[in-house]
């Protein structure tokens, strides 16, 4: 059989418009984006994933390799990937960031811990709804989820077509908003309840000055948030859920705008 450059270079289109836009999103698409996955594993999964959905897609536009046109659209795919990876990846953070200001709220500001998710360190109760978070997205089957859409994103914004223009963009923006809503409406209960404790002591603090309101503050605020904390997180699962899958219909959205 005689390979010639008409056929390597199909070979080389078939497989390589795939592979920058699943290796955008697995660096960027949690929980693979997290700096304790080792980059020879990222790479070997982006390389799986591209062999198992190639085939399933659609034939690429034939672009000239090393031309103007093939450098940006190289640019365009990982555009697309990061961008749905990102999408999720800011659910975490909102998750994250309920987490950080329930911390505030109890004094537990001071408690950190090195996060090896995120290479850095970061509130103790953060990290505890992360960790949850992340164990949600597995049980709701959220990577398999992930996987579809990334399949449908190739139908939807095939390879070889036009890049995503501002108003893509824009919109990309504005998922930034879903999250901090989400966020809020994880932390509310606990934070009401926080502020709550809190006025009281400054009443208290106003009509007794000689009653030493620090000594307690902290740990009545402390027993109010774990008593909250009791209460509000098998609420968790349900904020998580409505929060994924507006994350997923936004990506499915924006990958028919992008193109």
């Amino acid at each position: 059989m005689e390979i010639t450059q008409a056929m390597l270079n199909a070979w080389m289109q078939m497989y390589l418009w795939p592979f920058l836009r699943i290796g955008a999103l697995v660096m960027t698409a949690p929980p693979l984006n997290a700096k304790a996955v080792a980059p020879r594993v990222r790479l070997v999964f982006a390389l799986l994933l591209t062999l198992v959905l190639s085939p399933l897609l659609d034939a690429p536009s034939n672009l000239t390799p090393l031309s103007a046109i093939w450098g940006l659209q190289i640019a365009r795919e990982l555009i697309v990937g990061a961008a749905l990876g990102l999408i999720l990846q800011l659910v975490f953070e909102g998750v994250m960031l309920a987490g950080e200001v329930i911390s505030f709220g109890m004094g537990l500001g001071f408690a950190q811990l090195a996060d090896p998710l995120r290479g850095a360190a970061a509130p103790m109760l953060g990290q505890f709804y992360q960790v949850c978070a992340m164990m949600l997205f597995l049980a709701f089957g959220g990577h398999l989820q992930l996987v579809q859409l990334l399949a449908d994103s190739f139908h939807a914004a095939p390879p070889g077509s036009a890049a995503p223009d501002a108003a893509s963009f824009l919109n990309l923006a504005r998922i930034g908003g879903l999250c901090f809503a989400g966020a809020l409406r994880v932390a509310l209960p606990a934070v009401i309840a926080l502020l709550l404790v809190n006025l009281c002591f400054g009443v208290m603090n106003r009509s007794a000055p000689t009653l030493n309101a620090l000594s307690l503050g902290f740990p009545l605020s402390l027993l109010v948030g774990m008593l909250v904390l009791r209460l509000a997180l098998p609420q968790l699962p349900a904020a998580l859920g409505d929060l994924l899958g507006q994350a997923f219909s936004f990506a499915a959205a924006w990958t028919q705008g992008a193109h």
